[in-house]
């Protein structure tokens, strides 16, 4: 009984299944489509996606690829070196020498935002710091599944 109601299903089905041709694009009214058809700029906007933008700031170990300074970080250490300016105190022989370390958050477009001065051992050396850090040109924004994401960065600087 079931057999037979199975061959009746199967032979329902395979006569519902007819082969009809669609041609797959119909031709135009007129040969010539350019004169039928008036040329107009099309807008394409982006359609937003259901998921948020993420402006989560990630460190520097999160990210598939680093931010980087123009041109790699030895670029980078010449840029401090050629812009910052011992702070006159720190001119003596005696005067301490040291480090001075700051965070930065890299933004997408690789503007430096957030610029904080973690340590610094006096003498202006850290305000100095800051105000180098903001004539930095725009670095290359960290990447996370292929998009440029926010990136937290450590900047050791050290004064001799």
């Amino acid at each position: 009984m079931i057999r037979n109601f199975l061959m009746a299903i199967s032979f329902l089905l395979l006569l519902s299944c007819q082969h009809t041709t669609v041609p797959a694009m119909a031709e135009p009214a007129s040969k010539n489509i350019k004169e039928t058809v008036p040329q107009q700029t099309i807008k394409v906007e982006k359609l937003h996606d259901n998921k948020p933008e993420d402006n989560e700031v990630y460190n520097t170990s999160q990210v598939e690829i680093r931010p980087n300074f123009p041109g790699g970080i030895e670029k980078f250490h010449a840029f401090l070196k050629k812009n910052y300016v011992k702070p006159q105190d720190l001119m003596d022989d005696e005067a301490p020498k040291g480090g001075v370390f700051a965070t930065i958050k890299i933004e997408k477009d690789g503007s430096l935002s957030e610029i904080k001065i973690i340590r610094d051992f006096g003498y202006g050396s850290g305000k100095e710091l800051e105000r180098v850090l903001k004539l930095s040109p725009n670095w290359i924004p960290a990447m996370k599944g292929g998009n440029p994401v926010r990136c937290l960065y450590s900047i050791p600087y050290y004064v001799q």
